[in-house]
């Protein structure tokens, strides 16, 4: 039996101190949403769901949560078996990024309903409650927001937060303000702690004991979509692929297409036909990193474009992912990969997604996101952690000369998904018990 929470007055004190403070901020927010206006593809229209105004969606179902991309490929296996499990249950995606909506809407189609979560403004949530109606919530990773929270404490929703992570460093974090975070924490009915250190931590923040599990780290159930599979022969068809040996730079940030494309010209010194694929995390970039492909002087070829041209006569230099939902089917035909995030202070994207098709990868220095993940591949000899770009050189550079020995890192990486599956099955398990 999970234990319920019980409130107290200074809880409500410390909520609305929050609550002002969120008001003085929100005219920046609204600032962030009219220049971001342009970059959003016709999503703007959208931005009103942040404000709880969100349509009339199919009421009494199961609302997810998920922040961004990363969130979203994560709970994609969960969302499948939630399905099987609630087959009349209507399930709502939420999120908070447009990274994360386009890629809820290429992986999902119209088999869920896809909104933006409201700002954690009184008034907002309880609209956007309102109109959604959820009789279950599910919340991925670490968002942890105190009026949604209430809210589903006020109408005995239950809230379950799934793959939970609480490294360390946020325990420090939310330490320093643990009479906001303590009682929100208490008002998850369950929570799904990837390991046995978040497990510690989040106890240490004054989660009752019963109401934590360890479901491991649901990264690991990455499956190979079919989907992705025929994507991928398209593409080499399209892209005139011969086999030759492709560098992919995924989910790259501001300056870390710079890193790659350096070690891509000397890397070309080695294998003059090597390929470099560059795929951008965030699409209000795509032009800007076009634009850097291009004064490189090599043959750059934008997805976008393919269409359009028809079957190349032969395979460009450099390829720009400017086509969101194509990461995993480039990753599944690349020889060796870099994972962005990580050469800025990111914390890195999921190193996981190449490892599953048995791709070695290299990650700089910011992994904060998912160390345990980053450590686990890396004790295997699949995952080069590195501090420096000139360490990707040699690294990469062995790769690209040893078959052997690269292939040998991406079986090691391989067998390490493998071997860590079962949190997806785990979780549902769980979630079956508060809500059957």
């Amino acid at each position: 039996m999970t234990q319920a929470y019980k409130p107290q007055w200074h809880h409500t004190i410390w909520r609305w101190l929050y609550n002002l403070l969120l008001l003085l901020l929100l005219p920046l927010a609204l600032l962030k949403l009219v220049l971001k206006r342009e970059k959003t593809e016709g999503q703007a229209n959208k931005n009103r769901e942040r404000f709880g105004f969100i349509g009339k969606p199919k009421q009494n179902g199961i609302l997810i949560h998920c922040v961004s991309m990363g969130e979203v490929n994560a709970a994609k296996q969960l969302v499948a078996q939630i399905e099987k499990a609630y087959p009349d249950k209507v399930i709502t995606i939420s999120t908070t990024s447009t990274t994360g909506a386009k890629q809820a809407r290429a992986i999902f189609k119209d088999r869920v309903q896809h909104v933006y979560l409201a700002f954690d403004i009184p008034i907002f949530v309880w609209l956007f409650f309102h109109k959604l109606a959820p009789s279950l919530v599910i919340v991925t990773e670490v968002e942890i927001w105190p009026n949604m929270l209430h809210q589903c404490y006020k109408r005995q929703v239950p809230a379950v937060l799934v793959n939970a992570r609480m490294s360390s460093h946020s325990l420090k974090n939310y330490e320093m303000l643990a009479k906001l975070f303590r009682p929100c924490l208490r008002k998850f009915t369950l929570i799904c702690a990837q390991g046995q250190q978040d497990f510690d931590n989040f106890l240490a923040l004054g989660v009752y004991k019963s109401n934590l599990k360890i479901s491991n780290n649901m990264k690991f159930d990455l499956l190979i979509d079919q989907r992705d599979t025929e994507l991928a022969q398209q593409l080499k068809t399209k892209l005139n692929y011969q086999k030759q040996a492709i560098f992919i730079a995924g989910s790259t940030h501001d300056s870390e297409e710079l890193i790659c494309i350096d070690n891509f010209k000397r890397l070309r010194e080695q294998d003059a036909s090597i390929v470099l694929v560059v795929v951008p995390r965030h699409p209000h970039r795509f032009d800007k990193v076009a634009q850097l492909c291009l004064a490189t002087g090599f043959t750059t070829v934008r997805v976008s474009e393919l269409e359009l041209m028809g079957e190349l006569s032969n395979m460009p230099d450099i390829v720009l992912v400017d086509t969101m939902g194509m990461l995993n089917a480039f990753y599944s035909f690349s020889t060796f990969a870099f994972v962005g995030g990580s050469f800025v202070n990111k914390g890195g994207h999921n190193a996981l997604e190449p490892s599953v098709y048995g791709v070695p990868s290299v990650m700089g220095p910011s992994i904060f996101n998912n160390p345990v993940i980053c450590e686990t591949l890396a004790s295997s000899g699949g995952l080069a952690l590195i501090n420096t770009p000139d360490e990707m050189t040699s690294i990469l550079s062995a790769w690209l000369t040893d078959n052997e020995a690269r292939k040998a890192a991406g079986s090691a990486c391989q067998e390490i998904v493998t071997k860590n599956a079962g949190a997806v099955k785990n979780t549902l398990a769980f979630i079956q018990q508060v809500y059957p």
